[in-house]
């Protein structure tokens, strides 16, 4: 198991860690001494340990299950309902998780890379801000488009591109798209919509907003395309479980990848 962390966290280096949202191993063995003793031969990669995640990695009988997101985003001080029922499935087949958190946003061909290339768009410099342990994080990438158009119809090229029916857009359809920030995952606070702003930004693709984050980004005069949970995560996710297959092929290794869809759908009532 040490052997194949090292390689996550070279892929995904620590200084490029923001708001806390770190890479770490969250449920087994937390010591190196722990991780050098234990031999893992089946693999799950997923973007979120989610209740069919887990029961899938406990069908495979997984020893690690790497996912971006967290089974616990933040500390608590008790289990219950489905976390307890994930965690019991876990522990009971000695599973292990690594949460490559932040840090595989940023990394060299890591999320945003990915979405980049998943959209075709062609990228010209980093975006970067201040994280948590370094002054520039490349949590985002700066590209354009192949061809001049409109905000309307660069979310129909989007929806196309990542075959999804649905996304929330704040700003100005009818205004030319210019450069395109790109940040996979939902780690834009207030910091980077302001820095974005500071560096030109008009136009943002992204997973999530929060409500007041939403507010402040079209009050900074900011187009900003949000594609939903998971959408921008999951090419990435997908490289990342191809890369380990390449990385560990020969060394009779089971690595697979479970995909994790949406949750929501959009309602268009009609009278």
């Amino acid at each position: 198991m040490r052997e194949i962390l090292r390689r996550l966290e070279t892929l995904a280096p620590r200084e490029f860690t923001l708001h806390g949202f770190e890479s770490r191993v969250e449920v087994g063995h937390q010591t190196e001494h722990e991780q050098i003793k234990t031999t893992v031969k089946r693999v799950l990669v997923a973007t979120y340990p989610s209740r069919r995640v887990v029961t899938k990695a406990s069908q495979m009988k997984a020893n690690l299950l790497v996912t971006h997101r967290p089974l616990f985003p933040w500390a608590i001080d008790r289990v219950t309902g489905a976390d307890l029922v994930r965690l019991r499935l876990l522990t009971k087949n000695y599973t292990s998780t690594y949460v490559m958190g932040s840090p595989w946003i940023a990394a060299r061909d890591g999320l945003s890379d990915a979405l980049v290339e998943a959209l075709g768009l062609t990228r010209v410099r980093d975006f970067t801000v201040v994280g948590d342990f370094s002054q520039s994080v490349p949590i985002g990438r700066v590209c354009t488009t192949s061809k001049d158009m409109n905000h309307s119809g660069f979310a129909n090229y989007v929806a196309a591109k990542l075959s999804i029916e649905n996304m929330v857009f704040t700003g100005d359809l009818d205004a030319q798209v210019e450069e395109v920030f790109v940040v996979a995952g939902s780690i834009l606070d207030m910091p980077e919509i302001l820095e974005a702003k500071k560096q030109g930004a008009k136009t943002i693709v992204t997973g999530e907003l929060a409500p007041d984050i939403r507010l402040l980004a079209r009050e900074e005069d900011l187009n900003v395309l949000e594609l939903g949970a998971f959408v921008t995560e999951e090419p990435g996710m997908r490289r990342l479980c191809n890369y380990l297959r390449l990385e560990l092929e020969g060394e009779n290794y089971t690595i697979e990848f479970e995909e994790t869809r949406p949750v929501t759908r959009v309602l268009r009532p009609y009278k």
